[in-house]
């Protein structure tokens, strides 16, 4: 699988600005679902919106400063695969973070992005604080697990609780 980059979303290796890099979400969603999408003879991955791939299996979301508060992170980028002939398809676009306590909930839009239709809350996990690089402040958490809500997006293949991968989320200090 190669993950096509629409022209509104700049490659990371293609000489982007790396400082449009400098604050977001990076996050490699399920390393067993992307090598499973890879593997399939028409397997395909997209990124756009706001969206890099960065590394090997991680994915870059831009830091959405106006869409976001004190207790909720907002992220752009719209990343999609499908496969099977058209009978796999799973997005995952716009995630926000939302802070309960020391938990973290991960939602995305609708997947079939219905207009008005309620965020998808996908995973969750513990947050903590890892580092102060001014002017950046990464927080992290590697106990993510997938929600109940989060189990149809992946077509009941996971079960409630199965874990995902660790996110790290870089902010700007003050946010």
């Amino acid at each position: 699988m190669e993950i096509t980059t629409t022209q509104d979303s700049p490659a990371a290796d293609s000489g982007a600005d790396v400082t449009r890099l400098a604050h977001g979400l990076r996050w490699g969603i399920k390393a067993s679902f992307l090598d499973y999408v890879r593997r399939m003879p028409d397997g395909q991955g997209s990124v756009g919106d706001g969206a890099v791939p960065v590394g090997s299996g991680e994915l870059f979301y831009e830091y959405d400063a106006d869409g976001s508060s004190p207790d909720v992170w907002s992220f752009r980028g719209d990343v999609r695969f499908s496969g099977h002939y058209g009978m796999l398809f799973v997005r995952v676009a716009h995630p926000t973070i939302e802070l309960v306590g020391d938990r973290a909930v991960l939602t995305i839009e609708d997947p079939q992005a219905r207009d008005g239709a309620p965020r998808v809350p996908l995973v969750t996990g513990t947050l903590q604080r890892v580092a102060d690089q001014a002017p950046t402040v990464v927080w992290g958490s590697d106990n993510v697990t997938l929600t109940a809500a989060g189990v149809e997006l992946f077509n009941d293949v996971y079960a409630e609780g199965e874990a995902f991968e660790p996110f790290v989320v870089q902010l700007p200090a003050g946010s």
